[in-house]
């Protein structure tokens, strides 16, 4: 019985398809941005100044995927390209309702593959499943949700609890997740048959959060994994020069949820002498919260995926101090660049007693401590980034391809 994989954004639903190709399982892959150069938007890039086409080049090469048969995936639509240009230019509003209209457009796409006589199951993501897992439910397919989000309950409770303390690093009306949104949460975990969850604290946000015992026994932790081809060749890390700064990093969304605030006022607390901060990915905090930080760190906005191995090479720490996370693949990314690791234990548990440290709690004072640890012990910040690498092997594609077999097997698609 083949998959069909979709998603109307990216996520890793391009290494789930990737996956199930290898296994020789992969009915189609639906989603709306896939790099391919000769086709509409992508071929704009030709046509262009040099200077504006390569930042647009840089834009498309984070949608690229070779291991994926170009014949085998399906796109539509410029929903998600309004949507993404919407969310960057800071119109929030406007952008949840294109996601929307795009979410619905895109299930009608999916409607015809799905009432068609071919058997395959469907593989789909949080916040952009529930209608086509409703007919498909209707067809006898097998629904697979995979969660990358924890239950919004659960970071509703917590984010209530952080706006007491940092509610001006939220922009406003980022401080909670709708109940609408809840409510569809909670019937597409009503349409699936499986849920996957990429960490053991994701799976927990959802049996707290629903307190449903069918749920639970629904879902299952699958491990995801790091692009492997996008760290071949960085070679291991040499031991870290005594007499210049320790080199922290924190990637991804630069948002409260994330702790970017712990980030910030930690590095404060220690000697540009002794220790350097490089912010990279999109600022998700108020300008007047990041300006009294602003020449104390590196900000890099958000750059292609292609670069970042060579931006975490050329860094010893990441940090990861967040509150609430599906998994963390960047995570497994800072090891297979042969980084250290701090992070909370509110994620994908990479770190081990060999490859960083895991925060007793979420809070500036803890990250200070542990950043401060590894400044003054050299030689343990050498120790564990001697260990990432082969740590990183834990988190390859072949081990999540193979657990993916695993669980096709386990559940027995229909």
């Amino acid at each position: 019985m083949k998959i069909a994989v979709f998603h109307p954004g990216t996520q890793h639903s391009w290494q789930t398809a990737t996956a199930v190709q290898q296994l020789g399982l992969l009915e189609f892959y639906a989603t709306s941005i896939f790099y391919k150069p000769d086709e509409w938007p992508y071929r704009i890039e030709r046509y262009l100044p040099t200077k504006l086409r390569g930042k647009l080049r840089s834009e498309f090469r984070r949608f690229e995927h070779p291991a994926l048969d170009p014949a085998l995936v399906k796109t539509i639509g410029m929903y998600e390209w309004i949507e993404r240009i919407a969310a960057r230019a800071g119109f929030q509003e406007l952008s949840v309702k294109l996601d929307l209209m795009g979410n619905k457009r895109f299930s009608q796409f999916l409607e015809r593959e799905i009432r068609s006589e071919r058997p395959f199951a469907l593989w789909g993501y949080n916040s952009s499943s529930l209608e086509s897992f409703a007919l498909a439910a209707e067809h006898g397919r097998t629904r697979i949700l995979d969660r990358t989000n924890g239950d919004f309950r659960v970071y509703n409770r917590m984010m209530a609890e952080i706006m007491d303390r940092y509610g001006a690093y939220f922009p406003v009306g980022r401080e909670r997740i709708a109940d609408w949104v809840i409510e569809r949460d909670d019937e597409e975990y009503a349409q699936s048959d499986v849920i996957v969850v990429g960490s053991e604290f994701a799976r927990q946000t959802l049996i707290d959060g629903t307190r449903d015992t069918a749920v639970a026994e629904r879902t299952r932790v699958l491990e995801y994994c790091f692009d492997e081809n996008l760290f071949r060749g960085i070679p291991k890390p040499a031991p870290v020069d005594r007499n210049r700064p320790v080199r922290f990093l924190f990637l991804g969304q630069l948002i409260p949820r994330k702790g970017i605030q712990h980030a910030l006022e930690a590095i404060s607390r220690i000697p540009a002498s002794q220790a350097t901060l490089t912010l990279v990915g999109m600022m998700g905090i108020p300008r007047e919260a990041f300006a009294p930080f602003a020449d104390r760190v590196e900000f890099i906005p958000t750059v292609a995926r292609a670069d970042v191995p060579a931006i975490m090479a050329s860094h010893d720490v990441f940090l990861l101090p967040t509150y609430f996370e599906g998994a963390g693949i960047v995570l497994y990314e800072a090891l297979a660049a042969g980084l250290a690791l701090i992070q909370s234990r509110n994620a994908a548990l990479a770190a081990t007693p060999d490859t960083g440290i895991v925060l007793d709690a979420i809070d500036t004072d803890h990250l200070h401590a542990a950043m401060v640890e590894l400044v003054e012990n050299r030689d343990k910040l050498d120790h564990f980034r001697a260990h990432a690498q082969a740590e990183a092997q834990n988190y390859t594609f072949t081990r999540y391809r193979d657990n993916i077999a695993s669980l096709i097997t386990e559940i027995g698609v229909n």
